[in-house]
């Protein structure tokens, strides 16, 4: 059987895609379409949003920057609720102060705009999505197969693509029930799959490899913070190393999303566990993210460049990046926050009116190269990630060490991280959180991005070139950050995700493209 459309991952665009498409499609379309799954452990959700992966994860902006539906979903009382009363019966993911300190918004839905929400939340959106998806298929001629596999492999056969594996696919099914989530596991495997198009819903890439010693496999080292459990497996690896030393030393490789996410936990066990840890930070800039905070005179904020009559007037990509600037200099200096400047930038569109003033050369130059500097100046995340590691470093239990890791070794005992100026780091942990590698640095991190590689040349460091509807390909497809033009608006990942998604859909939907 040759599917008509194959999804790559069943976490944010997987379902969103299976939804749309499966929601708009005509009641008698025959059609084929087959998921492909590596982790069904993260099912819904994925790496970034299952129960699993991001037990300890908030989302790095507030309510009102997420996707409409979302935030409709989530001021719903009855899915307020279930929140709620998953957090009381689940301890162990340590949410019982933020419920405390969120609890008056709970009961006044305007107030729930500026709350922070666990990243876990979208996984009972998702869960939610899938239940209606179950019912939509029972009214359609839709043939759906899942399959548990790790895709690494992709070949042209003709207007075709093959889809290998490592190992083979194993068939899986998947129900909702009293709102709980079943899946189950089938027998029956197969060792490669035929599609039409394909729709790559996979997440962030990792780390770029640095040089281990021979055969490092140590369980103490973390290379894919995010894919391997993020900050529960940090958690569980220094509470089985507790069992046997009294201090522990964590090395983190990098300082930004990876490293703040941790901090939360770690100021935990240091302040009221009395856990005795000692935490490196290796990094070229000591430099991080920026609280999302807004001022007290925020309300009081008006643009001095970004105003009509200036926007009318730009004409290189250039010129948003130097007017951004501007306008945090001019903020800071009359004591307004960064984050008071970048919220009314997404308020008021006001980069939607900026790029449409470009030609398509300057379009395509916002994109590759002033798009990641405006990204680096505005990556603002959740407040009390910042503060919790502020405190560690006033405690003197975070040490910044300058300088870039180059390979980790191995004693009997410990992990030694080696920097490009031949400094050795004595570690128990080593956690690799230096960010996502680029495209273009890409070898071995993923095969299966690999393979796509080597079928197709037009990429950059930041993504693969797609077109508006995020086609790599007229068979290969990808709306999420392998995209080079991915996000050009700077909206929340969630909220670019699904738009991305939804437009990918819209276009294959057409008649004669599925």
């Amino acid at each position: 059987m040759i599917f008509n459309l194959t999804i790559v991952g069943f976490g944010v665009i997987g379902v969103e895609a299976l939804h749309s498409i499966i929601s708009k499609i005509g009641k008698n379309k025959k059609i084929n379409i087959a998921i492909i799954e590596k982790n069904i452990r993260n099912i819904p959700g994925g790496v970034a949003y299952s129960k699993i992966n991001s037990k300890f994860g908030f989302f790095n902006n507030p309510l009102r920057l997420s996707h409409p539906s979302f935030i409709r979903w989530i001021k719903n009382k009855k899915n307020l609720s279930r929140l709620i009363e998953f957090i009381k019966s689940s301890p162990s993911y340590n949410l019982k102060n933020w419920l405390k300190k969120n609890q008056k918004a709970f009961f006044n839905t305007s107030l729930l705009s500026e709350i922070y929400f666990p990243r876990l939340t979208y996984s009972f959106y998702l869960e939610d999505k899938i239940a209606e998806i179950n019912k939509i298929l029972k009214k359609k001629k839709i043939k759906l197969l899942f399959l548990k596999g790790n895709l690494n492999n992709i070949k042209f056969i003709g207007s075709n693509l093959l889809l290998k594996s490592k190992g083979n696919f194993q068939k899986f099914k998947v129900s909702i029930k009293n709102e709980r989530l079943n899946i189950f596991l089938d027998k029956k495997k197969i060792s490669y799959l035929r599609s039409k198009r394909i729709i790559v819903g996979c997440g962030l890439l990792p780390p770029k490899k640095i040089m281990l010693s021979k055969n490092l496999k140590d369980r103490n080292y973390i290379w894919d913070f995010y894919d391997e459990g993020g900050t529960k497996n940090l958690l569980d690896k220094i509470n089985n190393l507790k069992l046997k030393r009294d201090k522990i030393s964590i090395t983190f490789i990098g300082n930004k999303a990876g490293l703040l996410e941790t901090t939360l936990q770690m100021k935990k066990l240091i302040l009221n566990d009395g856990y005795k840890l000692n935490i490196n930070v290796i990094s070229k800039k000591f430099s991080t993210l920026n609280k999302a905070k807004l001022s007290r005179n925020f309300e009081k904020f008006k643009f001095k460049f970004f105003t009509r009559k200036k926007i009318n007037k730009i004409k290189k990509a250039q010129d948003i990046l130097s007017i951004l600037k501007m306008e945090f200099k001019v903020a800071l200096a009359n004591g307004f926050n960064k984050y008071d400047v970048w919220t009314n930038v997404l308020k008021n569109n006001v980069l939607i009116m900026a790029i449409s003033k470009l030609n398509s050369e300057e379009k395509k130059n916002y994109n590759l190269f002033i798009f990641p500097k405006i990204r680096n100046l505005t990556r603002f995340t959740y407040p009390e990630t910042i503060e919790a590691k502020d405190k560690l470093e006033k405690l003197k239990k975070i040490k910044n060490i300058k300088g870039k890791a180059v390979s980790v070794q191995k004693t009997k005992k410990y992990l030694y991280v080696i920097l490009n100026n031949k400094k050795k780091i004595k570690s128990d942990i080593v956690v690799n959180v230096s960010g996502p590698v680029n495209l273009v640095d890409l070898n071995n991190e993923s095969k299966l991005i690999k393979s796509i590689k080597n079928n197709f040349f037009n990429f950059e460091k930041g993504g693969f070139l797609t077109d508006k509807n995020f086609m790599l390909s007229k068979q290969i497809f990808t709306p999420g950050v392998l995209a080079y033009n991915f996000n050009p608006l700077r909206q929340t990942i969630i909220k670019a995700v699904t738009n991305n998604t939804r437009k990918t859909t819209e276009y294959l939907l057409m008649k004669e493209n599925l």
